[in-house]
């Protein structure tokens, strides 16, 4: 397990990478459009960008599997999954609102159930597991995509397989928005 400090230099890390496969990504899909329209001339750069997607993905992937046995002790099972913990945290909070209201002359707003606080964390809990899996899906799929832009050329073999591969294309996009989406608002809801 990372230290806080530590943890928190490998979630920067890790968003870095994955913002990096975010836009590499969407890049390899605005290339491959070209495709479509029977457009094929920069091959080689669609094959290397492809390539560079796929190392994203990894090191993103590696990034988080390191930093994941201290979110595991230290957010999930500490506080996502804690009733207990996201409960305490509540009421410090809404004491300090109070504190804050009182000294600003304001009005500090109705605190957030108890409940609804414990379902959303534990629901943020979930959508993190979600994002693991299409996570690995698409390494899987981005594998797939670059061997399928290895062997086939366009210009040689003709554009028939072009929608299957701008599919994979944007399957592998999908996947790293929704990775890049979910993990900013679990790390906006509670990070390392």
């Amino acid at each position: 397990m990372l230290t806080q400090d530590a943890a928190r230099w490998m979630l920067l890390l890790h968003t870095i990478v994955g913002v990096a496969a975010v836009g590499a990504a969407t890049h390899l899909v605005l290339w491959l459009r070209k495709y479509l329209n029977g457009q094929s001339g920069k091959r080689r750069a669609v094959v290397r960008f492809a390539w560079l997607v796929l190392a994203l993905q990894l090191a993103a992937f590696i990034a988080g599997n390191v930093m994941y046995p201290t979110y595991k002790v230290e957010v999930r099972a500490a506080y996502l999954e804690n009733a207990a913990g996201v409960t305490a945290e509540e009421a410090v909070r809404a004491k300090e609102l109070e504190r804050v209201a009182a000294r600003e002359g304001t009005h500090a707003g109705e605190p957030t159930a108890t409940g609804a606080m414990v379902r959303r964390a534990a629901q943020a809990a979930r959508w993190f597991d979600v994002k693991e899996h299409w996570i690995a899906l698409g390494i899987f799929v981005s594998g797939a995509l670059i061997v399928i832009l290895w062997v086939w050329d366009p210009k040689r073999d003709g554009s028939v397989i072009s929608p299957i591969v701008m599919t994979l294309a944007v399957i592998v996009a999908g996947t790293v928005w929704l990775g890049a989406i979910v993990g900013v608002l679990t790390a906006s809801w509670r990070a390392v």
